[in-house]
């Protein structure tokens, strides 16, 4: 349809020519100065300007004839939806800005915080009215809500765990610390919960924006592959995974540069999921950017702090740091000492310390030797210990 044939543009000339033609009958030559100042008017220059001479733009921005067309509102109406691609069962990444007109308002959360079954991590301060009409709307925290689609299959041992892991990397259970082990038993669904922790802090946070912007998961090589399908099992076409189980050293290098220098709030592929291998003989391009959370799948491997992996792993610039194992103490409690000093660096001082303050201690009362003191000694120091890693 050619745009003059539009019913806005015919509703534009009709109401022009009218217009027109009133403006011939209503219009006479002026008279002449003289005159005027003999009546005693004051002069003006609208008598001496011609009703033809019309300005070349409009004088308002919509014209009434627009805002009445229904050509116009259906238009509007269009461009007033979001964009969607022309395609059945489409979904496509969230990594690009949608098209459509911008809404604006209010702040407020991505999902309801009071729908049922909804699995809200974070509620903001109640406020007198008060303290309301102090604080700045713009700044105001919002809640925290789990993607309904993942809070629908979680169980309630899960809604617990992701409750958990949200608290320790986000600092809001022991300040300064943003580490935490996940040390449930094989079947418990340990990995269902790391991806819903990491896809709510890719999306949101109190501030109303991403809490991170990239995650690197460290599995067994075996379970690259595993990781991968149970991320796109959970999140669909949501998210973009990149898993790297294989490859030249050009060309993992190539991949691993690539995820380093994603930057925004919508990167294209903001999890990265790689072998132990793989990570320590590529742990200098990992090392050079920042990573917003770690994630180490059967993490009882580090549990030698001496090794190759653990100092590669160690080296990552990121402070939130989980580590997955239904095992973390299997021989000693140096190993112990290693895992939670991974993700929580310092909570326990060095490995000197550890050992004078906790492992003599715990290890003589345990002897079958060990005296009442020295018995009554160990369970304090074991005690201790507990409250220090249950936080």
């Amino acid at each position: 349809q050619r745009r003059s044939l539009a019913p806005s543009q015919l509703a534009k000339r009709k109401a022009g020519d009218e217009d027109e033609e009133e403006e011939e009958e209503a219009w006479q030559p002026p008279t002449s100065r003289k005159r005027q100042k003999a009546g005693g008017e004051t002069e003006s220059g609208e008598c001496y300007r011609s009703p033809f001479r019309k300005p070349l733009a409009q004088l308002t921005n919509r014209p009434h004839c627009l805002d009445s067309s229904q050509h116009e509102a259906f238009i509007r109406s269009i461009l007033s939806k979001p964009f969607k691609v022309p395609i059945p069962n489409y979904k496509g990444p969230l990594g690009l800005r949608s098209l459509g007109v911008k809404r604006a308002g209010l702040r407020g959360p991505l999902h309801d915080p009071f729908e049922e079954g909804a699995l809200v991590l974070y509620e903001p301060p109640v406020l007198s009215a008060h303290d309301q009409l102090k604080i700045d709307k713009d700044k105001a925290p919002v809640h925290v809500v789990v993607d309904p689609v993942l809070s629908r299959v979680l169980r309630p041992h899960q809604r617990e765990g992701v409750k958990f892991l949200w608290d320790c990397v986000t600092s809001r259970r022991i300040p300064g610390s943003h580490g935490c082990i996940m040390a449930d038993e094989m079947g418990l669904g340990k990995t269902l919960q790391c991806i819903t922790l990491m896809w709510t802090l890719l999306r949101q946070s109190p501030d109303c924006k991403p809490e991170i912007e990239k995650a690197v998961v460290v599995s067994p090589s075996s379970l690259v592959r595993n990781w991968y399908n149970e991320v796109e099992k959970w999140l669909g076409g949501r998210i973009q995974p990149l898993a790297i189980d294989g490859g030249s050293k050009d060309e993992i290098d190539r991949k691993l540069v690539g995820f380093m220098n994603q930057r925004g709030l919508r990167v294209p592929s903001p999890i990265l999921i790689i072998s132990y291998e793989t990570f320590r003989l590529h742990a200098e391009v990992l090392q050079k950017g920042s990573v917003g959370l770690v994630i180490c799948d059967e993490g009882h491997r580090l549990k030698n702090s001496e090794n190759q992996t653990y100092q590669a792993l160690n080296g990552l610039n990121t402070p939130r740091r989980v580590l997955i194992s239904g095992t973390p103490i299997q021989n000693d409690l140096l190993e112990y000492f290693s895992l939670v000093h991974f993700v929580n660096s310092g909570i326990l001082g060095t490995a000197q310390e550890f050992k004078r303050h906790f492992e003599m201690p715990i290890l003589k009362g345990r002897d079958a030797d060990a005296s009442e003191a020295e018995r009554h000694k160990g369970e304090e120091r074991l005690k201790e210990l507990i409250s220090i890693v249950n936080r």
